[in-house]
């Protein structure tokens, strides 16, 4: 193995991942990156995802215990148009993590920043459902329906802030700032997270506003 590469188990040396980290002769490396290893994000990934499905689980439990579902909401019409914009997200996020791999930085980017944009339209159009709940007259006390939907909404919103977080970190770090290893697996780790929050939102929009 040549010093300043990083290549796969079982890579003979010809795979796109053994990329020097920068510069010629030792100049302009970043810091070795020793913790965590690489495989370790996706641990800590799928760590990080079942602790969230266990809060959402617990939500679901009260919601159902208290027989939300019985009573009545309206669904704002906005949730039509928040839902297409996140699975439009995942589709984006998919196609970036393939240019990704496929070395094509200018698509990765481009896709990356699409998701981006994506994952705020959502939030912004979450914000807006909540001013039609309350033009309708469904605030969080009305009712119980109307109390988990603002729970539920807001949990999942505060969540998806924080996967945007993590897509701006991977799209915007410098590329020779870590090896290509770890920025791939740090984009594929994140892709994840994304299309688990997708998944997440269609259950939740079922669970409040058709489930009866």
């Amino acid at each position: 193995m040549k010093e300043g590469r990083e290549v796969l188990p079982g890579d003979s040396g010809g795979g796109w991942e053994d990329i020097p980290l920068g510069g010629d002769g030792g100049e302009g490396r970043p810091e070795p990156e020793r913790t965590p290893p690489p495989e370790g994000y996706r641990i800590g990934m799928w760590l990080a995802i079942l602790s969230i499905a266990i809060l959402f689980i617990s939500v679901n439990v009260l919601y159902l215990f208290n027989q939300a579902q019985k009573k009545p909401i309206v669904m704002p019409r906005v949730l039509w148009l928040s839902t297409g914009l996140i699975l439009l997200s995942s589709l984006t996020i998919e196609i970036a993590r393939r240019s990704l791999k496929r070395r094509r930085e200018d698509r990765f980017k481009l896709w990356m920043g699409a998701t981006v944009l994506l994952g705020f339209g959502f939030l912004i159009a979450q914000l807006m459902a909540w001013q039609a709940l309350q033009a309708a007259g469904f605030y969080i006390n009305r009712n119980f329906r109307s109390g988990y939907a603002y729970i539920f909404t807001g949990l999942h919103g505060v969540h998806l802030f924080g996967g945007l977080l993590g897509l701006l970190y991977v799209t915007m770090r410098r590329a020779d700032n870590w090896t290509a290893l770890r920025r791939r697996i740090s984009v594929d780790v994140t892709a994840i997270y994304w299309h688990f929050l997708d998944l997440l939102w269609i259950y939740l929009w079922g669970l409040v506003f058709f489930w009866r």
